[in-house]
């Protein structure tokens, strides 16, 4: 957004360039993480009943994740993106929606518990110990504490650094022995959109009946 409250343009064209991931992206992201926890793959019109975005808006979105937060998958559905789902979502997209903790937050909530245990302290040199412990990882040593808290949740969540929002997931080369996703024609969401496609076909195949009863 400009100065003058005009929003930036692309150098590529005069087209007018939005933020969508405050107003789409990550609302739509916070649902789908949401709902894996209680079930193992998610469809749009999951994401879309929770997130109240109609569907073509969540698939939007979800390509616009795909693949650093979200594995999203499309079956053949002729176009309709009620029946695509998630398969899964990943480590980056579960630190971003808070689920899981980030460097920077983490440092952050240390700071915010030491100085309220000094608030709460009656003995006066251990209150004055507690708040000088909170300016030290809050403030003055707030680097050194990211750097080891990104250090202990590296090695926590399998030696994968946390990215701070806004930053590029990091890289894994995939784990020997990694489960193998099933294929879209095993799974039950697959077999309910091609059950509804050829119920479609069929009734759009039968003849109008003219007035008489069918066979």
């Amino acid at each position: 957004m400009r100065a003058d409250g005009r929003p930036e343009r692309s150098r590529l064209g005069s087209l007018p360039v939005h933020d969508t991931w405050t107003s789409r992206d990550l609302p739509v992201l916070d649902a789908t993480v949401t709902l894996l926890e209680q079930s193992f793959m998610v469809t749009v019109t999951d994401i879309a009943t929770r997130s109240g975005f109609e569907p073509d808006v969540v698939a939007a979105a979800l390509d616009a994740l795909d693949p650093d937060y979200v594995d999203f998958r499309k079956t053949t559905t002729g176009g309709d993106p009620r029946f695509w789902y998630v398969y899964k979502a990943t480590p980056a997209a579960r630190r971003v929606v808070g689920q899981w903790p980030t460097a920077e937050a983490l440092t952050s909530r240390l700071a915010d518990e030491l100085a309220a245990a000094a608030r709460r302290e009656p003995d006066a040199e251990r209150k004055g110990l507690l708040t000088y412990a909170a300016r030290l990882v809050g403030d003055t040593l707030r680097d050194h504490t990211v750097r080891a808290a990104r250090h202990v949740l590296g090695q926590a969540f399998g030696a994968v650094p946390a990215p701070e929002l806004g930053s590029p997931p990091a890289e894994r080369e995939p784990a020997a022995g990694q489960l193998t996703p099933v294929p879209e024609a095993d799974l039950p969401i697959h077999a309910e959109a091609v059950r509804q496609q050829e119920e479609q076909a069929n009734r759009s195949s039968r003849p109008e009946a003219d007035g008489e009863p069918g066979p």
